[in-house]
């Protein structure tokens, strides 16, 4: 063969090698590919320095980068063999085995295989110093898996092999005789608790670590692995809740736990409270179903541990990592309005600091209804002031009334006008108790300077007041300076009286001057007429309003000559309704010449009906005789 030929042989001949090393190869154009033992782990396997593992890489559901040493470490000071770190769920396993192996292992390299990967090649790797870690070890224990060949392979070689298992899951795999049993009988076991000692509390309080004097404090009867393990997990589940396909009642109610909460409340949280309050946040979610479907869904134990609420001495509260979550990471906006009064209303004793310190920010930014919240939470009327000028309804009541009770009605009236306007009917009374006390003051003042309708309406307040002496008084006073108008209200006070024939004379009167809603109270009954013409007869001679009725009373019963009499004696004594009647009374005698005579006297001295009869008989109206 020439040397080309060989040549090209020599490029033809192709050997392949795989996995491990060899001492010496024969290379020959018909060995073909080759395979040797020895070869790295397959795929999908992990493998990380140790000193750079995290207890979340490893299986664990959640660590914040702090480690507190618990009491069974000592115990793992070293590692070899099969070391099975066991508890209950949450108890703290994976994150002790972990922080086990970085302290003894740093600088080797671990191995992580997914659950139910072949591991059977692993008894050939041959690499630098490493440790297999299995957590759920129950697992990774079946034919293809860790049996007692391969813990003792791993072993000779000085390979660790680190595992976690619940207690269930190994009092199921440890005893009896199946390959499982075999396995773990060669394993050291080192087993966890959920109570922490009063050792590992103390170090837990000392790791100046905020999230660990959370879980000392707001834990309740879960452990602190517990706490610490669950929380991110119920805070995401309960965020995701607020969606419309979800639970969004139920995120409500939950809220409405956390927010009474910040607001101030420390104890159990009654139902209806809860029932009330989460109805108070806005929400464009569909209801989400009744609220005990609300109730139950927020207190289902979420991995058989512990709910969102949680019962609490016939009450319910929020669980304490959701509560740290809301009030020391501002994962929530503030606190509504709506339910700081709830809260109020519930315990104002525990919500009145915080609620005073949530309303001064919100006061000092410019906040109106803050400003009145804060007044009336602090009793302060300086804040109290600056709502009311801000236009604030609520706080110019309040503070309305507060000055009118101190006297200072003139600078009450236009804040009680404020709140008045805007329905407040507590400022309108006492508006309108203010406006009455000034109205009573300057309607004395005008009759005192003998203002005939002054009297009147003055004696009005009067009555209604129940004050009838007064008023008599000033209705009398009204009616002899010439206002006819007050006759009904006087007829009024004698039937309140039981005066009936004093009533009806006056109530006569009033028609007469035009007063047609007294008509219907023309007819009724009371005090004999007799007694009251006696009363009649014996002030007619010396005062014109009783001659006049006298002479109303005498021309009713026929007797009109007599009723002249009087009629004329009133009006010399100044009751011009004297004339008025005398002009009616000659024009039913056909006097008609005297009866317009008479009803121009009636007109001079301001009688009403008079007036209108003369400007109608101008207009050509015979009124008189009509």
């Amino acid at each position: 063969m020439d040397e080309e030929s060989r040549a090209a042989e020599a490029a033809a001949v192709r050997n392949e090698m795989s996995g491990g090393m060899a001492s010496a190869i024969v290379q020959s154009g018909s060995i073909g590919t080759v395979h040797v033992g020895g070869a790295p782990p397959p795929d999908p396997f992990l493998w990380l320095p140790v000193r750079e593992t995290d207890p979340v890489a490893l299986g664990g559901r959640h660590y914040d980068g702090t480690y507190v040493l618990r009491d069974r470490d000592a115990e793992l000071a070293e590692l070899s063999g099969l070391v099975v770190v066991t508890g209950e769920p949450l108890s703290g396993k994976t994150t002790t085995a972990w922080a086990a192996m970085v302290r003894a292992l740093p600088d080797h390299q671990v191995c992580v295989p997914p659950p139910g990967a072949d591991l059977r090649a692993l008894a050939r790797h041959t690499g630098g110093p490493w440790v297999l870690w299995l957590d759920e070890l129950e697992k990774h224990l079946h034919e293809r898996g860790l049996d007692a060949g391969l813990l003792a392979r791993l072993t000779s070689l000085g390979v660790p092999v680190v595992a976690t298992m619940s207690d269930e899951a190994y009092d199921e795999h440890r005893f009896g005789a199946s390959a499982h049993a075999r396995v773990l009988s060669r394993g050291r076991t080192v087993e966890l608790g959920l109570e922490w000692s009063e050792g590992e509390l103390g170090r837990l309080w000392e790791s100046d670590d905020a999230g660990h004097w959370f879980a000392l404090e707001r834990r309740g009867r879960t452990g602190v692995t517990q706490y610490l393990g669950l929380g991110p997990d119920l805070w995401a589940e309960w965020q995701r809740a607020r969606r419309p396909a979800n639970h969004p009642r139920g995120h409500r109610l939950v809220r409405a736990a956390i927010d009474l909460v910040r607001c101030g409340i420390t104890g159990p949280l009654p139902v209806e409270l809860l029932r009330t309050t989460h109805e108070l946040y806005d929400s464009d979610a569909a209801s989400g179903g009744s609220f005990e479907d609300a109730l139950a869904w927020a207190a289902r134990p979420r991995l058989g541990i512990t709910g969102l609420l949680v019962e609490d001495r016939g009450g319910w509260r929020a669980y304490g990592s959701l509560l740290v979550d809301a009030t020391w990471t501002y994962a929530l906006p503030p606190v509504p309005d709506a339910v700081w009064g709830a809260a109020l209303a519930h315990d104002p004793k525990a919500v009145t600091p915080q609620a005073s310190v949530y309303y001064l920010v919100k006061a000092e930014a410019g906040d109106a209804e803050a400003m009145y919240r804060l007044g009336r939470l602090i009793d302060d009327e300086a804040w109290l002031r600056k709502a009311a000028d801000a236009g604030h309804a609520g706080a110019c009541g309040e503070l309305g009334r507060l000055l009118a009770e101190r006297g200072e009605a003139r600078e009450a009236e236009p804040y009680l006008q404020t709140a008045a306007g805007a329905g407040d009917a507590k400022a309108a009374l006492e508006l309108g108790k203010l406006l009455s006390d000034r109205a009573m003051h300057w309607l004395g003042v005008a009759a005192d300077a003998e203002d005939p309708e002054a009297a009147h309406r003055l004696a009005d307040l009067y009555l209604g007041m129940g004050e009838d002496d007064k008023a008599f008084n000033l209705y009398l006073a009204a009616l002899d300076r010439g206002d006819e108008g007050v006759a009904g209200s006087l007829g009024v006070l004698h039937r309140y009286r039981g005066e009936e024939l004093l009533a009806r004379l006056l109530f006569r009167r009033a028609v007469d001057a035009g007063d047609t809603q007294r008509l219907a109270m023309l007819e009724g009954g009371g005090r004999s007429e007799r007694v009251a013409e006696e009363y009649l007869r014996s002030r007619a001679a010396d005062h014109g309003l009783d001659a006049v009725h006298l002479g109303v009373l005498l021309e009713e019963r026929g007797h009109t000559r007599d009723a002249g009499f009087w009629y004329l004696h009133g009006l010399t004594l100044g009751d011009s309704y004297g004339a008025f009647r005398l002009a009616w009374l000659r024009a039913k005698e056909g006097k008609l010449d005297e009866a317009r005579a008479w009803m121009r006297k009636a007109a001079e001295a301001g009688h009403p009906v008079a007036k209108k009869a003369l400007a109608a008989e101008a207009d050509g109206a015979d009124t008189v005789e009509g």
